[in-house]
This record gives structure tokens, C-alpha cells and sequence, in this order.
């Protein structure tokens, strides 16, 4: 029982690191076909803005308040494209070689939840976040792997309603952080992992396997993109009140 715990632990920490390397590798920097989250917001704010468009940093460059018409155009675009590119299997799993590195998480998953990352990751800067600090990354990383948004809220000690914004979070330790990040392996290993996996394969029709995953997948994205956008849209993270 001891060594099976021991396994255990060992693959949600492992799990944990991947997803926080993998969020850090997607939204900065991109990851094969996949350009970094920055990059890809800009690319599409710039052709929705054309000759008035102004680069992050340049003087002319407007608010995210100023810019929201914009904005909320581009990222329903960015969902758009992001739930296509997860639909479409033969693209998603042809990540799967470039993020897998032995977790215990299948190959068509892993490459899904880096275009959700990168999705993820473009809202968040168009929101007025900063991607490129690890505590903004987290947030960004936990509501793109699907958690929800009073779980993130949970995770970070933030009550329903509370303020939290990048000021915030951005008071609480580096190893809270990499703690917050284990139980984004425990969410994954417990949604996605093997054991599921094969379940799940084995009542599929095989024939029609591909088709519906790639439904789902691509369904999933644009669910995760809408709640994403939500949370990350002005300066406070909210749970819906119960009905």
C-alpha cells in the first residue's frame, strides 16, 4: 500500500511539474505548430485593428477598457480557432511527441490541453494580465486544463467575490505556487489519466472514435475559453451564486 501511495504521489508531482512547464513553454514561447499565446493574441488584435493598430509598449497603444469592443471580438475569434484546432485529431495528436515526456497522461489530451493553455494564456493578456509572471501562468493554467473557477478561487484562498487581481496573487509565495500547480496534476491524473483513458476507449465505437472525440475536444475548448474569459475579464475572479 505504502509503495502504491509512493507511485502515486510520484505521478501527480511529476504531472504537476509538466503542466506548469508546459504552461510556462506554451504561452511564452509556443510549442511546434503553436506560437506563444502573446504573439497569437497580437497577430489577431493587429488584423481586427489594421493600420490603427499599436504593439504592447508602443505610446499609442490603448487600455484593455479602451481597446473592449476589440477585445471581446478577438478573443471570440481565438476561441473559435482554438476549438477548431482541438477538433481537428490529426493536428492535436500530432503534438502529442512534443508534450508527453512520459506522463501518464495520452498523447491526444496532453496536445488539447496545450492549445487550451496557449487559448487560455491569449485572453489573459488581452485582459490586461501579465503571462509572463508564473503566478499569473497558474491562474491562467488551471482554468484552461478545465478546473473550475471556485476551484481556482480555492486554491488561492479567494472567496467568492473577493478581488483577485494580479496584485494579489502576485503576494503569494513561489511555493504555495509549485503547491497550487501539484493539484493541477491531481486534476489531470484523475480526469485524464491512463486507467481512464482506456476505460473510455474501450466503450468507444471504433469507427466512429475519432469523429466524436474530436466533437468533444473541440466542445470542451470553447466551454473552457467562455469560462476562462469570464474569469480573467476585469479585476475580479467570481463563482456563479447558486441557484
Amino acid at each position: 500500500m505504502t509503495d502504491k501511495k509512493s507511485s502515486d504521489d510520484g505521478a501527480v508531482e511529476k504531472t504537476g511539474q509538466w503542466v506548469a512547464g508546459l504552461a510556462e513553454k506554451v504561452m511564452v514561447n509556443g510549442v511546434g505548430p503553436i506560437t506563444g499565446s502573446v504573439t497569437w493574441a497580437e497577430d489577431r488584435l493587429s488584423r481586427r485593428q489594421g493600420t490603427g493598430y499599436r504593439a504592447p509598449g508602443d505610446d499609442g497603444r490603448r487600455s484593455p477598457e479602451d481597446m473592449k469592443d476589440d477585445i471581446d471580438a478577438v478573443i471570440a475569434r481565438l476561441i473559435k480557432e482554438s476549438a477548431a484546432a482541438a477538433g481537428a485529431q490529426g493536428f492535436v495528436t500530432g503534438l502529442g511527441g512534443l508534450l508527453t515526456a512520459g506522463v501518464t497522461i495520452p498523447a491526444n489530451v496532453a496536445a488539447s490541453v496545450a492549445v487550451n493553455m496557449r487559448m487560455a494564456g491569449a485572453i489573459a493578456h488581452l485582459r490586461g494580465w501579465d503571462i509572463n509572471d508564473p503566478h499569473v501562468r497558474t491562474v491562467a493554467m488551471m482554468l484552461a486544463i478545465g478546473m473550475s473557477t471556485q476551484s481556482v478561487l480555492a486554491a488561492f484562498g479567494v472567496k467568492v467575490g473577493q478581488k483577485f487581481g494580479e496584485q494579489m496573487i502576485k503576494k503569494i509565495p513561489i511555493t504555495m505556487i509549485r503547491a497550487i500547480n501539484k493539484k493541477a496534476g491531481t486534476y489531470l491524473i484523475s480526469k485524464y489519466g491512463t486507467q481512464r483513458a482506456a476505460i473510455t476507449l474501450a466503450k468507444g465505437i471504433p469507427i466512429l472514435g475519432g469523429v466524436v472525440g474530436g466533437a468533444v475536444d473541440a466542445g470542451a475548448t470553447a466551454v473552457i475559453g467562455r469560462a476562462t474569459d469570464k474569469a480573467l475579464r476585469g479585476d475580479t475572479l467570481r463563482t456563479e451564486e447558486p441557484k
